[in-house]
């Protein structure tokens, strides 16, 4: 919804006039368990959008704690604004009228903790992103670590058009989504709550998902000094030929959005921060000065940015790679042991699975997790075929 919202956000004004960016954080000064995370992008492509608030963990043992029962609200220079609400935990989506989304326009984040503590954003202007002319793949090898060993796979590469006047700045988001199967059991059972052995459930008895993730890199680049109408062969991520990511079909969808001077460098001096630890939405973040503040402590620590952009994507499919040979996971879902006697299992593993899986000629019977039952069960993982598929 859209409101004018003056007065309800008028002390939020009293930020530092000189803007979050600008804060300087002594040497050697790393951020608490507690500290503040936003994840924050808004885009002109329309659809649910989502703004993601969090707080720090130690960083001896990371987690993600998803901080709930925070008021999100994206306001326009003219003090219009649109509100996100909470789905799960940490998660505020909205799905904001592309008309309030305009290319050139300037928005800011505000947001207010369920103890009272109130945020705001630097404003970010929306920058119209350069068109994506191709997105391609080729099959390559990788040297590892071990003398002589290679890693064969598909390494993706990007074409884009060079628009330095509406996009100089660029990011890159890949998300991956790929077919995955359970093994063909012969045969499958449950040893239930109430201790009978019973067929499985229809409704839990999934062999086949699809499974949606986001490449944990973070591409940016300057097109300060390139020469040219278009920039080809931008190396992305490499997809190896291990496990089942290739062995069905594999599909990447690449978005590229433009971003302001300071935004850029705020995902630029994140990259190596996220590529050496796992994920934007697995790691622990780098103290990198963000846009976004404490409206009444000037002296608090927020990691994150808020940015608003163009957005161009484009997406490929990949399945029968020529000459790839694919490597399975060792014992992926293959049936343990069985328990010496069924009556005097506890509780607290029923309902037991069991399966029998043919292995080298010999039919195999043990126990199996719930997603090698239901494949929906493996991490971001759906037996619903994607409307893109």
């Amino acid at each position: 919804m859209y409101r004018a919202s003056w007065l309800i956000w008028f002390p939020l004004l009293c930020c530092l006039l000189g803007g979050c960016i600008e804060r300087y954080y002594p040497e050697g000064e790393e951020f608490k368990s507690g500290t503040l995370v936003v994840i924050a992008h808004l885009d002109d492509s329309g659809g649910p959008q989502s703004i993601y608030v969090s707080r720090s963990t130690s960083q001896e043992f990371p987690k993600k704690e998803p901080l709930s029962g925070c008021y999100v609200e994206v306001e326009d220079a003219e003090g219009a604004s649109f509100t996100f609400e909470e789905g799960v935990p940490g998660e505020y989506t909205g799905s904001p009228d592309p008309l309030y989304l305009k290319l050139g326009e300037e928005y800011r984040l505000l947001l207010v903790t369920p103890d009272g503590s109130r945020y705001e954003s630097e404003f970010e202007r929306m920058h119209p992103a350069p068109a994506i002319k191709d997105l391609y793949w080729s099959k390559e090898e990788l040297p590892t670590s071990e003398p002589n060993k290679i890693i064969e796979g598909i390494q993706f590469y990007l074409d884009f058009e060079i628009e330095k006047d509406s996009g100089r700045y660029l990011r890159w988001h890949l998300v991956e989504t790929y077919e995955m199967h359970n093994p063909d059991y012969t045969s499958k059972e449950v040893f239930d709550t109430d201790r009978r052995f019973k067929e499985i459930p229809p409704e839990i008895d999934w062999s086949t998902c699809w499974i949606t993730n986001q490449v944990p890199l973070i591409f940016t680049m300057d097109l300060g000094n390139l020469q040219g109408d278009t920039y080809y062969e931008l190396p992305l991520n490499f997809v190896s030929n291990e496990g089942q990511r290739l062995k069905y079909r594999y599909s990447l969808k690449v978005r590229q959005f433009a971003l302001s001077p300071s935004a850029y460098w705020y995902w630029d001096g994140l990259k190596n921060n996220v590529q050496s630890n796992g994920g934007l939405f697995d790691s622990q973040p780098s103290l990198t000065p963000g846009n976004i503040c404490n409206v009444d402590d000037e002296n608090e620590i927020v990691i994150g940015y808020f940015s608003v952009s163009g957005v161009s994507e484009k997406r490929i499919f990949v399945s029968d790679v020529p000459d790839l040979k694919i490597i399975p996971v060792d014992g992926f879902c293959e049936p343990g042991g069985l328990p010496f006697s069924f009556g005097r299992l506890s509780g607290a593993f029923l309902p037991y699975y069991i399966a029998t899986l043919e292995i080298d000629g010999q039919n195999r019977r043990g126990n199996v997790s719930l997603k090698c039952i239901d494949c929906s069960e493996h991490i971001n993982s759906t037996h619903e075929v994607p409307d893109f598929w």
